[in-house]
């Protein structure tokens, strides 16, 4: 990790969760507008790696409720 990328996750740390999930949405905005092709390949690999994990058992799948309830519960709803 260089010095400036070291610095921009410290400075990151001290978001709110909020603040953070916009950063890491504008963040995954900009990757997948300035290299298309890199960002589908990234995301190919990425449900591949994901699908292996649930047939293998390693992960288990929840409900969309249960979700809610967690993300309800990590931003203080």
């Amino acid at each position: 990790m260089t010095a400036k990328l070291a610095a921009v996750a410290r400075d990151a740390q001290s978001l709110s969760i909020e603040e953070k999930i916009l950063l890491a949405q504008e963040l995954v905005a900009d990757v997948a507008a300035s290299s298309p092709s890199a960002y589908e390949a990234a995301w190919k690999t990425e449900v591949q790696r994901r699908r292996e994990d649930v047939l293998s058992g390693k992960v288990e799948l929840v409900s969309e409720e249960e979700v809610e309830k967690s993300l309800d519960k990590l931003l203080g709803k």
